[in-house]
């Protein structure tokens, strides 16, 4: 099959490309013009299309004899207003669901990458682990801007049989994010992420207030783990995928009819502890850790059972193992 595929230097879809590749299917690149990781899909099998998903125009020649379409491009919200947000994850989508309405009895899948944000509240889960039944109950720019789109692809479906499906993602990281101090998640595992972030809350406890002024007296010239706990000595529980895992995931759903129009969760097989992943970061790298307390721990949990059973989803990398490959890379 011919497959287009829209944020496809990133993480995940230069890995999703790779896949794609591995399995003898035509892979339709769209890149936008100025994008610094172009060379991550710049291979003889790769055709490559420029575009944006805000120039409505730009899309037509990326959509043209494509079988299939896997939407991965969108922003982030590090960094990003929630204009940016709207503009390239809300208006992007419509104007790729609108340029596909004269091609979509020919589409066979298409996928809309969405994320386990739209459940997400500073409460917390209603329940763990999370399934997807949960509530949408995000309350953030970002979360909004993915339930949007979810609720958009599924009037496409209805409006002209586009056969929808929509992955959920976690937390997903490349082995080598895990041991870099200025990644996106740094602020999970590093001490100058981690104070600023804790830094910025508009009020803080004694127990805080204290962790704050102790880690600010720590010498942070070497990278500095730090391993945080409620006051009454719990860790959180996190989860991080491999984006190979998600890569080989995002190919079920195009590989098996029963996808369509049902929402899954391409995760991590099991949660961690999070003092558990920091001291083992701490064993195979000789990086120091500090252990804080706050006032409240994340506990995060996502089932995966759904797509095991319908789509035989097996993700068999673990964050241990992506700390032992991206240590060995570094190193």
């Amino acid at each position: 099959m011919k497959i287009l595929v829209t944020g496809a230097t990133g993480r995940i879809g230069s890995r999703l490309v790779a896949e794609l590749l591995r399995r003898d299917h035509q892979v339709r690149a769209l890149v936008m013009p100025d994008d610094p990781l172009r060379s991550r899909v710049e291979v003889p099998s790769v055709e490559i299309v420029e575009g944006q998903l805000t120039e409505r125009e730009s899309l037509r020649p990326a959509v043209e004899d494509v079988d299939a379409v896997y939407h991965l491009g969108a922003h982030l919200p590090q960094g990003r207003t929630s204009d940016e947000l709207f503009d390239t994850n809300v208006v992007g989508t419509y104007n790729l669901l609108e340029t596909l309405v004269p091609h979509a009895s020919r589409i066979k899948r298409f996928v809309l990458a969405s994320t386990d944000n739209v459940y997400w509240n500073p409460n917390g889960a209603l329940y763990l682990p999370v399934d997807e039944e949960h509530p949408r109950i995000n309350d953030d720019p970002y979360g909004m801007s993915k339930i949007l789109c979810e609720d958009m692809c599924w009037v496409y479906m209805r409006r002209c049989g586009l056969p929808v499906t929509i992955p959920r993602f976690g937390v997903t990281l490349a082995c080598e994010e895990l041991l870099d101090p200025t990644s996106i998640w740094a602020d999970k595992l590093y001490l100058p992420g981690f104070l600023k972030l804790l830094k910025a809350k508009p009020s803080l406890t004694r127990e805080e207030q204290e962790t704050v002024e102790n880690l600010e007296d720590l010498d942070a010239r070497d990278p500095m783990l730090v391993i945080a706990r409620d006051p009454q000595g719990v860790a959180g529980t996190e989860m991080v995928n491999d984006p190979r895992n998600l890569a080989e995931g995002l190919v079920l759903l195009m590989e098996n009819e029963i996808a369509v129009g049902k929402v899954f969760h391409l995760m991590a097989a099991q949660p961690f502890a999070h003092d558990e992943l920091l001291k083992y970061i701490s064993k195979v790298t000789g990086w120091p850790y500090v252990e804080v307390t706050v006032s409240k721990v994340l506990h995060w949990e996502l089932s995966i059972a759904k797509a095991r059973a319908m789509l035989g989803y097996n993700p068999t990398r673990d964050v241990f193992q992506m700390i032992d490959e991206g240590w060995a890379t570094k190193s």
